[in-house]
């Protein structure tokens, strides 16, 4: 009964600001476990619309916002929006579609498309202007970030070495490994046609998923931990670590975008790098050159058949091509729903032609699938958007700019942004990030 009272007093004493804040925590803390928490609930406990948690909370975070910020012109306590043209930007390029799409396609085709299509620039605008009504320092956010996505990496890392993937078994993961069909659970493990190896994937869904959120966890765990010079050798081990888990996922886009992330922070930072840490930059380029040549003699022909993959690399240039053929079909664009993972949920899909209809409507790459669906116009905007907060955070700091980068980048070959684990974590850290920057300094 005394705890009931509390709980009331509690509900009583919760206003928008703190239910804002409690969401944006809640969504940092399950985002990294919400692909086991949806696979479970859905396949193993029975509980239909499971997935659907994190946009439940999202509309929370959302409601909370918006209450606030009109409360606050009736208070003496205001709240006040800094737009900017990236928000102008967004709100047109939203606003567009959802138009559009609902006197071409229809409410559902607008409803899936946007899910996956800007639902991630959508948590970009809440915690991008919703920074200044979080209670705790900006660092408390990246941190209970850091420690949720580490424990389900550290998990993952169990299960990939000391025990077995068939663990997941007990919690509604497939038993059929490499095998993904429409509306049954993802496998335990994907493996590779002459390659005898099980990629990293483990509680979330997929390798390709996994190395794009390893990329940010990393790019994250870098920034967060900059200033720790004592701790420079740790954390250096820790960040070797990330990358040989990055490996493991065994995916081609994974290396092209970890090469280019280290990259882009070696060129931005050159000058002082070598000026400050010479031999350190020496030493882990010879170190680097060792391991490489090592894994190349040790593991050539396993290796080839990784890199290689001529099936695959035919596969997604199939898939593109025919994205491209759309492209000039229908050079004005056929709107949400029309290309990307967000038809497998308005087209009537059979086992019989579910190949066929995702080598269609499945284009191997993030920006032909905007032009499939928006048009050249809005395809340009998009990517004003994304430029616009690249610029942003090489403001900011060049790991953070390396960081959406490698995951940008891939999306050229790769739909990374279908994943909302990828995706909302990614904006919605971006939006912390850049918000800490623009209201902080009021």
């Amino acid at each position: 009964m005394a705890s009931l009272k509390r709980f009331i007093q509690w509900i009583r004493g919760t206003t928008s600001v703190s239910i804002f804040d409690i969401s944006v925590q809640f969504l940092l803390i399950f985002l990294p476990f919400s692909s086991f928490v949806s696979v479970f609930l859905t396949y193993r406990v029975g509980i239909p619309g499971a997935s659907f948690i994190k946009e439940i909370v999202l509309w929370i975070a959302i409601i909370a916002l918006f209450f606030t910020y009109i409360k606050s012109y009736f208070s003496d306590k205001k709240y006040i929006f800094r737009w900017n043209y990236l928000d102008y930007f967004i709100l047109f390029y939203i606003g567009v579609l959802l138009i559009v799409t609902i006197f071409s396609t229809g409410i559902r085709w607008m409803i899936f498309g946007g899910r996956y299509d800007f639902a991630f620039l959508i948590i970009f605008l809440v915690a991008y202007h919703g920074y200044p009504l979080l209670q705790k320092p900006f660092s408390y956010y990246l941190r209970i970030f850091l420690i949720s996505a580490g424990t389900m990496l550290f998990i993952s890392w169990l299960l990939k070495w000391p025990l077995q993937e068939d663990i997941l078994l007990y919690f509604g993961y497939s038993w059929n490994p490499s095998a993904w069909d429409f509306g049954w659970a993802p496998p335990i493990f994907h493996g590779i046609d002459g390659a005898n190896v099980r990629r990293f994937q483990w509680l979330l869904d997929g390798p390709n998923t996994m190395w794009a959120f390893l990329i940010i966890f990393t790019g994250i765990f870098a920034y967060f931990t900059r200033f720790r010079k004592d701790w420079y050798f740790v954390i250096s081990i820790v960040i070797i670590g990330l990358v040989g888990m990055i490996f493991y996922t065994y995916s081609r886009s994974a290396m092209i975008g970890i090469i280019l992330a280290f990259l882009i922070v070696i060129f931005m930072s050159l000058r002082s790098l070598w000026r400050l840490y010479r031999f350190q930059l020496i030493s882990v380029f010879l170190i680097l050159s060792l391991m490489m040549s090592a894994i190349g003699v040790l593991y050539y022909d396993r290796a080839i058949a990784i890199v290689w993959r001529a099936g695959s690399t035919k596969w997604h240039a199939e898939r593109m091509i025919v994205g491209a053929h759309r492209v000039m079909d229908y050079p004005f664009g056929q709107w949400l729903g029309s290309a990307g993972p967000a038809y497998r949920h308005i087209v009537d899909i059979t086992s019989n032609d579910i190949i066929e209809l995702d080598r269609f409507y499945i284009p191997e790459s993030w920006y032909i699938q905007q032009f499939i669906e928006w048009w050249y116009i809005w395809w340009i905007l998009f990517l004003c958007i994304i430029i616009s907060i690249f610029w942003l955070l090489l403001c900011v700091h060049p790991i953070l700019w390396a960081l959406f980068a490698g995951v940008s980048f891939m999306n050229v070959f790769l739909h990374t942004f279908e994943s909302s684990v990828v995706s909302l974590l990614l904006f919605m850290l971006v939006g912390i990030i850049l918000g800490h920057r623009k209201y902080a300094k009021k």
